[in-house]
């Protein structure tokens, strides 16, 4: 009875039957519009804009990798840049420069100084390579002719050509000699002034310890990606699989560069960010002698140093792969299937990640 009462509904109903078979078979094939697909996932719209690039916004500033480290600065540092930055201000109005920076003055004028030095005998040193160079390949072709000179003398047929190669031959060797004492007198000058430069360099570090500032800094940097600009034609979605999302985000770039007062600090483990290693004013005051101009300087070379340690160790790198994965996983959580994450240069050329 209940079989003969499902056939009879069936031919009552069946072109219901028949509609429910076709779009099953429409929307396997994916013909139908998401909205219409009752079988596929739906990706959440606010306000009638997609989620992703709202949310993608509301992150901004995506950090995916961080590098702590330890560096060193020096106030000798900063007056080596502040002579190259600053070179034509402190030709023309240095008295600024000096009142913020005391020590300058004299580092500046020592500096001067041994830079002259140097240049004169980084000139000298280019000259005496060259002739090494040249005494060299001198006497390797005078040996070369000696060789065949011996040989034509051991082959002559009678005694006066003999005795014109042995002449010969003996002008060579005189030659050779004078060569050779004139490489070693060249090299005895050249030492000399070698000695004297080397003297010159060790007076000038010398002179530079006696006042100089030194910090060590414990700190982070932080990379990642900048998503604060991103927009709609940056995000694609395959109109044929909606479940497909392709996104093109700048490159890793350094967001943060930090060097804490306290780099730990719990009760157990008590670590400074900035902690001051040499204070050396030449003077019987303290290192209040120091101007904040200086100590501020000296901290911020320490952040610098900090940043290029960490592109150096391969931070932007190990950003790069975690942008990726992290991306992916966001993606994924939004209902997506399948996530491709692309990075674009300065000029917007396409790099894949493959």
């Amino acid at each position: 009875m209940v079989f003969l009462a499902i056939v009879n509904f069936i031919k009552k109903y069946w072109f219901i039957f028949l509609l429910i078979v076709v779009y099953i078979l429409i929307a396997g094939l994916n013909i139908l519009p998401r909205g219409l697909n009752i079988f596929k996932k739906h990706r959440l719209l606010i306000d009638e804009t997609p989620v992703v690039v709202k949310e993608i916004k509301e992150i901004g500033e995506l950090s995916t990798a961080e590098f702590y480290g330890e560096v060193y600065a020096d106030l000798n540092e900063v007056y080596s840049e502040l002579l190259v930055k600053y070179e034509d201000s402190l030709r023309y109005n240095p008295s600024s420069f000096y009142e913020k920076y005391p020590g300058l003055k004299e580092y500046r004028k020592e500096n001067h100084s041994f830079r002259s030095e140097e240049i004169i005998f980084e000139k000298e040193s280019e000259s005496y390579e060259l002739f090494i160079s040249q005494y060299y390949k001198k006497i390797e072709n005078y040996r070369k002719k000696e060789v065949e000179l011996k040989k034509h003398i051991g082959s002559a047929v009678s005694k006066s050509e003999k005795k014109k190669i042995e002449k010969r031959l003996d002008d060579l060797l005189e030659k050779t000699k004078d060569e050779q004492r004139a490489y070693i007198s060249k090299k005895e000058k050249f030492n000399g002034k070698e000695k004297s430069y080397r003297k010159a360099k060790s007076d000038y570090r010398k002179k530079r310890k006696k006042r100089n500032l030194v910090y060590i800094g414990r700190g982070w940097v932080k990379a990642g990606i900048n998503l604060n600009n991103l927009s709609d034609k940056e995000i694609f979605i395959d109109d044929s699989d909606s479940l497909y999302i392709h996104i093109l985000i700048p490159e890793p770039s350094i967001l943060d560069v930090d060097i804490n007062p306290w780099f730990i600090h719990t009760r157990k483990k008590k670590i400074k960010g900035f902690e001051l290693f040499i204070a050396k004013t030449n003077s019987a005051l303290t290192k209040a002698n120091f101007t904040h101009f200086e100590v501020n300087a000296v901290k911020h070379k320490c952040k610098i140093k900090l940043e290029q340690d960490a592109l150096e160790k391969g931070l932007l790198k190990a950003a790069k792969k975690s942008a990726i994965t992290t991306l992916e996983n966001f993606f994924h959580l939004l209902g997506f299937e399948k996530v491709k994450i692309n990075f674009k240069t300065k000029d917007y050329e396409l790099i894949s990640n493959n």
